[in-house]
């Protein structure tokens, strides 16, 4: 709008506003408005707000007056309450006597609405060219009845101005510009940027702080676990970062980030975690504190930190502003580590691994399962009766414990209880010694045939490296396996039938069985037929005596055999 020379003085409001820098791809504030510069009056006023960080502002509402009366925005007004910018700028003109406009919105800290809200104004009377503004943050809606703007001490967001510029021009006569920046108000800082490398990466995480702003990878840290999840892995050659805050109005204790991780080496979860903290505090000058430990085991469980081990964890510092910001990069890694070859490793494990106060560690790289090959238990039984019979076996099996590695006597006992402390961490196997346990199998046994069982006993083959340090280098011994007792799983047994051979004296032997894979589980009781399974229970110590315990002992592929067996005709009921 443009004045003539002619024109009698009147009465004139333009407003125009703009809002720039949008945060999300949301409805615009305020659509495309003409220059700034082009504002009508004698006097006129542009303000902006912008935000400083990772701010932004949301529900955003304008107030415009015009010698304290109302002023209706222009035409390229749009307000937008649902809408998130970071940067807003309005300007107001008027041939009257004094003008005010306002901006209040609420503040957005990564992503998060939170309660707090600015007000921002600007106000100029043109009879004595007062000019005044102000920039005020408030705990909810400024709006609401008894708000009050926070005193900075109570406040974690700050709104500040270098102050005002006075121009003089022809449209508008006067021109005040001013501009508020808003940031959060941060005492001191501590961040943290944690790095697995190689072949190890992080799982089982544990994030927390005292401080009330944590923010990682960008976002407030979650309270609730079930959210915690994108922040539980760390993979190899990835960085999680973490930022803690001390602010005014929040917990007064120091900036501070800590964590704790567990080591995976090959993606197999191994003994070790890693336990770290980045803090910084605010006093008569900023105090760094950080630190990072190996630990043999879970350190929220109670675990202790190792004087040696395979892995490390290096902390380097950089500052982001001054002592008051900065951040610990903690790398975590696998050492310098020599691998031997056999003609070494006999020795130096025995160095390394014979007594329970040195450094050495068994990191699993594979468990599979084992079940060998079913062997027959004891001779079979030959039913040469017109009738069907019960018959029942007992037996004992014995598990060993076998191994691959080359190992001096001396040390074999220590080597073996590092083994069994690392893999009860990596897969939670807690019987893997030798067992000896007593069972019971049962079938039926058709007419003219004979019937026997088959048992095959379960193991669990765990491959993988021993680490072990001596006169401070660390050693590798790999290629090596221990075969162990499953301890969820005894074995699997299987009954067997096929018609009796004649013997030249008459009455029925049984020609000895194949040998057969036995595809059953012990644990499951089924009815014997041909080719089916047997009924297998444990026993306990407790075994019937009025058995008959035949003193047969047999060494089947790893398991040893204490057998007897118990016969019942449906029509004799006589035992053997």
């Amino acid at each position: 709008m443009t004045e003539t020379s002619t024109a009698v003085r009147r009465r004139l409001s333009r407003v125009v506003a703009a809002a720039i820098g949008l945060g999300f791809a949301a409805t615009s504030i305020l659509v495309a408005s003409p220059a700034l510069a082009a504002v009508d009056g004698d006097l006129a006023t542009t303000t902006t707000v912008e935000i400083a960080g990772d701010l932004q502002l949301q529900s955003i509402r304008y107030e415009f007056q015009e010698d304290g009366m109302p002023a209706a925005p222009g035409p390229n007004v749009e307000p937008g309450p649902s809408s998130t910018t970071s940067s807003a700028t309005w300007s107001l003109g008027t041939t009257a006597g004094s003008l005010h406009s306002q901006m209040v919105a609420r503040i957005v800290d990564f992503d998060r609405t939170t309660d707090y809200w600015i007000k921002a104004f600007a106000y100029v009377q043109e009879s004595s060219l007062i000019y005044g503004s102000d920039c005020q943050i408030f705990h909810g809606d400024p709006a609401a009845a008894g708000a009050e703007p926070l005193a900075e001490e109570n406040s974690p967001y700050q709104c500040w101005s270098h102050g005002h510029s006075n121009t003089s021009g022809e449209h508008p006569r006067r021109l005040f510009t001013e501009t508020f920046t808003i940031t959060s108000l941060n005492w001191a800082t501590a961040r943290g940027a944690i790095m697995p490398q190689g072949t190890l990466k992080l799982g089982d995480g544990h994030l927390e702080s005292p401080s009330t702003r944590f923010i990682v990878d960008g976002r407030w840290y979650p309270s609730d676990p079930a959210e915690q999840g994108p922040y539980v892995t760390i993979e190899s050659g990835a960085t999680l970062n973490f930022a803690a805050f001390r602010r005014n109005g929040e917990s007064d204790a120091n900036a501070e980030g800590l964590f704790s991780y567990r080591i995976y080496d090959g993606g197999v979860p191994t003994r070790f975690w890693v336990s770290g903290m980045a803090s910084n505090w605010r006093g008569v000058e900023f105090n760094w504190d950080y630190d990072c430990k190996i630990y043999d085991g879970d350190p929220l469980a109670g675990a202790l930190p190792v004087s040696a081990s395979p892995y490390s964890c290096d902390m380097s510092t950089t500052k982001i502003d001054g002592n008051a910001d900065y951040r610990v990069d903690f790398t975590v890694s696998v050492g310098a580590i020599e691998t031997l070859g056999p003609l070494q490793a006999r020795d130096l494990i025995a160095v390394g691994c014979g007594d329970p106060t040195d450094a050495c560690y068994f990191v699993p790289t594979a468990d599979d399962a084992v079940v060998e090959p079913g062997k027959v238990l004891g001779a079979p039984y030959a039913n040469t009766g017109s009738e069907e019979a019960d018959y029942s076996f007992y037996y004992a099996t014995n598990r060993s414990v076998t191994h691959t590695f080359d190992l001096t006597v001396s040390a074999e006992v220590n080597v073996f209880d590092v083994f069994k402390a690392s893999i009860k961490a990596a897969y939670g196997y807690e019987n893997t010694n030798e067992t000896d346990k007593k069972w019971v199998a049962t079938m039926k046994v058709p007419a003219h045939e004979e019937g026997w069982f088959e048992f095959a006993p379960a193991y669990r083959k765990i491959s993988g490296d021993f680490l072990f340090e001596v006169d401070g280098t660390w050693y590798r011994v790999t290629g090596g396996s221990y075969t162990v007792p499953d301890d969820r799983l005894t074995g699997q047994l299987s009954s067997f039938t096929r018609p009796v051979v004649s013997s030249p004296g008459g009455g029925g032997v049984g020609a000895e069985p194949p040998t057969t894979t036995a595809p059953l589980n012990p644990a499951l009781a089924g009815s014997a037929g041909r080719g089916g399974s047997g009924k297998l229970a444990a026993t306990g110590a407790d075994v019937d005596v009025a058995a008959i315990w035949l003193a047969i002992a047999a060494v089947l592929a790893g398991a040893g055999l204490l057998s007897t067996r118990f016969v019942r005709r449906r029509s004799a009921r006589r035992s053997l």
